[in-house]
């Protein structure tokens, strides 16, 4: 429920409270001015206090989530300036380094040699992953500037997604509606769910099955849906998913599911994660639905 009607129904419980007993002491006592004004003012008192306490609570609430946003926006802030010194700098190098790595892997190379190569270039590979994520953190949110056939995005991350899939014993399975229209950039929606399918994919290390569906909720909402049956999280862990720098994965930094989040948010969107430890992970996209001219 939204805030306002949160505190409406915790005012109308109160008011049945006061109406059940003063019921009571009706029937037991009859009906008397006095009892009336006892009532009243009964009823006065509990409604008010409960409005009171429920707006208190709403706002205490509000004020930590604010509190929490100030703070990732100033780490983001950080992020930004750092990115755009080092990140190109850094880049070049690699790219010159991984390049000679390549040239180096002739066919006459011993096994071992080529064993080694092989690592090198994925740990720069890994290297350049986490500072594309830097950059991606570091730009400016992007207008909402295109048409975006979520049903369409949510296929071509599959189809990209499918070999490594295979790789890792995993199955995709998806229920796709058409006409799943959103406004934003189709580049960082195909980022988004190309991210939520990789983290599905690597929380089976012994394989299984992904559903991933995309359909028009009720209320003129797109839900890009994502369930695995994977190692899951302990509630502590999803409520710190999308803070910098933490990750359950043994190398990674966090800054993956970060982007997620600010990619759900340029959209004007929400990302919801429900997991529970040794059962899956449940992610919920919801984005303003569209319609395309």
């Amino acid at each position: 429920m939204s805030k306002d009607k949160r505190i409406q129904l915790a005012v109308l419980l109160s008011s049945y409270y006061c109406l059940v007993g003063a019921s009571l002491v009706s029937v037991m006592r009859g009906v008397t001015t006095e009892s009336l004004t006892v009532q009243f003012l009964h009823f006065g008192c509990a409604a008010g206090l409960v409005w009171l306490m429920t707006v208190l609570n709403e706002n205490t609430a509000e004020i930590h989530r604010m509190r929490i946003e100030l703070q990732n926006a100033e780490r983001l802030r950080l992020i930004g300036n750092l990115t755009g010194v080092f990140a190109h700098e850094i880049r070049n190098p690699m790219q010159v380094a991984r390049g000679f790595l390549q040239l180096l892997d002739t066919p006459d190379l011993p096994d071992k040699k080529k064993q080694y190569i092989e690592l090198a270039i994925e740990e720069l590979d890994q290297a350049n992953n986490i500072i594309h994520n830097f950059l991606t953190l570091g730009k400016p949110p992007e207008e909402c500037d295109e048409f975006v056939d979520a049903g369409n995005q949510l296929q071509r991350a599959v189809t990209l997604m499918h070999n490594y899939a295979l790789s890792k014993n995993v199955s995709i399975h998806t229920n796709i509606e058409s006409g799943c229209f959103v406004h934003g950039n189709a580049q960082r929606m195909n980022q988004f769910l190309v991210n939520i399918l990789k983290n599905a994919i690597e929380s089976m290390p012994d394989g299984g099955a992904i559903w991933a569906s995309c359909m028009a909720a009720e209320d003129s909402q797109v839900e890009i849906r994502v369930i695995d049956k994977g190692v899951g999280m302990s509630n502590e862990e999803v409520e710190r998913l999308g803070s910098p720098y933490y990750s359950l994965k043994e190398n990674g930094t966090g800054l993956g599911m970060m982007v997620c989040f600010q990619i759900i948010k340029s959209f004007n969107g929400k990302l919801k994660v429900i997991s529970e430890r040794n059962v899956g992970t449940e992610v919920v996209a919801r984005i303003p639905k569209t319609n395309a001219s």
